[in-house]
């Protein structure tokens, strides 16, 4: 028997229903709910019908009720400033001196920016990419319309490699701000990444449907969420389709070999069984400790004109890095899926990202589909892109949210990791872990920043804000751990993961707890001012993993204090501080 979670009802009907009732018995208006019948968009009933729902088990599924009125505001805050277009006039070469990619556009003067106008299409629907083999037409389409793209002239908006620059444009820092000559546009790294890549897909998808005059066109999503689809797709690695990118590692994307959605440039000894196992516990806390506070899932506020704040990309993001490391050459640039300037140049980017994009809206109806963020500043971000008829277009964030809008959905396919998966360590392991005791003492951070180190992980003993946290307390507030002052420094690939166990008074055992997330920075290869490659990002960077569902599976809710270990994976890394706090959440948790 499956249970039906959809939009129309899990958002504003269920605020409604519990307005209704409170006015019933209180007369009272609750702020900011309209209590109209249907939903808060223009679909027609055909359109919402035919919109996938999510298909969860009844059995297997672990809800706790969608109970309790949470982030209902009147109103989003107003701090106008909000991210802008750049001025395209002042693109300037960004990318290593040894890649031949120079990211720029043409440009042309006389060309006007208009409002977009958003498509008025019949709703068209993303399948995963692992069925589309059975899918003869569809997949001929798609290699058809991207043929066509790469054909076109090499100026033309259209063209295949123009389309792959704008993705090197916006994160290798080829604009700067408006109003600034020091303050780069970056899609990365904040809230703007999963708004930004979803116009990013919309108009690539766009371009490819009129290409080959077919409005119902649609790219597929790399389904790496299930068991069936956590191999590289095998649409594209037919070597003479134009899907076809020969800059891949090819020990990973033939033979059918799993995905390590923790890769970090060192193969995973365990079996296809525990990796598929672990990817899906991976995906499954990513949602539950992040379900009740945006930023943790979605990265953390950014805002025009900003210079010294620390970037924090959330865990979905990571994820979509572990990915893209995997796919890429794992020598030299790691192009083109492994480096930022080059990712865009393999089609299976987009593919991938059509699935990154599929993570936001289950997230999304999970949470009511109410807005994460009730800021203007991300609400009135902007961005310009080409569309389909050739114009140059502005659009907004809070214009996205909704894939409908866009005229898109998704095809309803099953979501495993919402079920009941073995995420802890087995009894046995815990019980092996507590006999063969070698204790450690651990002490606290301290204040001064201190590198990473691969053959000794940093552990360091950390005080919890609160223990015995009450119900309604967690309602209100989520513990995370915080790490400041991250810096890279180098250009390469960096990761390390982050462990919670409970101490011994303030000794540490050998076994490092249980797996609360991770910092993944992709290579990010850059030309600075003077030419010459930069080494490692200037901006330092900060990780929030949110631990409130975790202490609760590790029976630590009485532990006053918490051993929390970093591990590096690769790549070289200092941090500033780790420590523990209560952020006022945004949403109930569901899952």
């Amino acid at each position: 028997m499956s249970l039906l979670l959809n939009s129309s009802f899990t958002g504003a009907s269920s605020a409604c229903l519990l307005h209704r009732e409170r006015s019933r018995r209180r007369r009272l208006r609750v702020p900011g709910v309209t209590c109209r019948q249907g939903s808060n968009d223009d679909r027609s009933d055909a359109a919402r019908q035919k919109q996938s729902p999510l298909l969860l088990d009844r059995r297997d599924i672990l809800l706790g009720g969608l109970g309790g009125l949470y982030g209902v505001t009147a109103g989003p805050k107003v701090l106008a400033a909000p991210i802008m277009p750049p001025d395209l006039s002042t693109c300037h070469p960004a990318t290593a001196p040894a890649l031949d990619n120079k990211c720029c556009p043409p440009y042309d003067p006389s060309e006007t920016i208009s409002e977009y106008g958003f498509p008025a299409t019949p709703l068209r629907v993303r399948r995963p990419a692992h069925l589309m083999k059975d899918d003869q037409e569809h997949l001929d389409k798609y290699k058809e319309a991207v043929r066509r793209m790469k054909n076109l002239p090499a100026e033309h908006p259209w063209n295949y490699y123009q389309q792959a620059n704008i993705h090197c444009q916006y994160c290798n820092d080829a604009y700067f701000q408006q109003n600034t000559n020091d303050v780069p546009v970056q899609v990365h790294f904040s809230w703007i990444f999963l708004p930004w890549h979803r116009y990013y897909l919309h108009f690539y998808e766009r371009i490819l449907g009129k290409l080959i005059e077919d409005d119902t066109f649609t790219i597929p999503f790399w389904n790496w969420d299930t068991k069936e689809g956590m191999t590289f797709p095998a649409i594209f690695q037919d070597v003479s389709s134009p899907l076809y990118d020969p800059k891949r590692d090819q020990r990973h994307v033939t033979g059918g070999k799993i995905l390590d959605l923790k890769y970090a440039y060192t193969e995973n000894p365990a079996s296809d069984s525990e990796i598929i196992r672990e990817n899906l516990c991976f995906i499954q806390k990513t949602f539950k400790h992040s379900q009740s506070l945006a930023e943790l899932f979605m990265g953390d506020p950014v805002r025009a004109g900003e210079k010294e704040n620390q970037e924090a990309n959330g865990q979905l993001e990571v994820i979509h890095n572990a990915t893209h490391a995997w796919v890429g050459e794992p020598d030299g640039y790691k192009e083109n899926m492994g480096d930022f300037s080059t990712a865009a140049r393999d089609s299976v980017f987009y593919c991938h990202h059509c699935n990154v994009d599929r993570m936001w809206d289950i997230y999304r109806n999970l949470r009511g589909n109410q807005v994460e963020f009730e800021d203007n500043d991300w609400l009135d971000s902007t961005f310009l892109f080409h569309d389909e008829n050739e114009q140059l277009v502005k659009v907004k964030i809070g214009d996205c949210l909704n894939p409908t809008k866009l005229r898109y959905t998704f095809e309803q396919v099953p979501l495993p990791w919402l079920g009941k998966i073995n995420c802890q360590k087995t009894a046995e392991t815990k019980s092996k872990a507590t006999t063969e005791l070698s204790l450690t003492r651990v002490g606290e951070f301290g204040t001064t920043a201190q590198a990473l180190d691969a053959s000794n992980p940093l552990r360091v003993i950390v005080a919890r804000p609160k223990k015995n946290r009450k119900k309604k307390e967690k309602q209100e507030k989520v513990e995370v751990i915080q790490i400041k002052d991250i810096k890279v420094t180098t250009n390469e690939t960096a990761r390390f993961d982050v462990y919670v166990a409970v101490p011994y008074g303030d000794l540490a055992g050998p076994d490092y707890g249980e797996f609360a997330g991770s910092f993944m920075r992709l290579a990010h290869r850059k030309k600075g001012n003077d030419g010459t490659q930069e080494q490692g990002p200037k901006k330092k960077g900060k990780l929030k993993l949110g631990i409130t569902p975790l202490l609760e599976d590790l029976d630590a809710e009485d532990a006053d204090k918490l051993v929390i270990t970093l591990v590096l994976r690769t790549g070289s890394v200092t941090v500033g501080g780790v420590s523990i706090n209560l952020l006022q959440t945004d949403a109930p948790t569901v899952i």
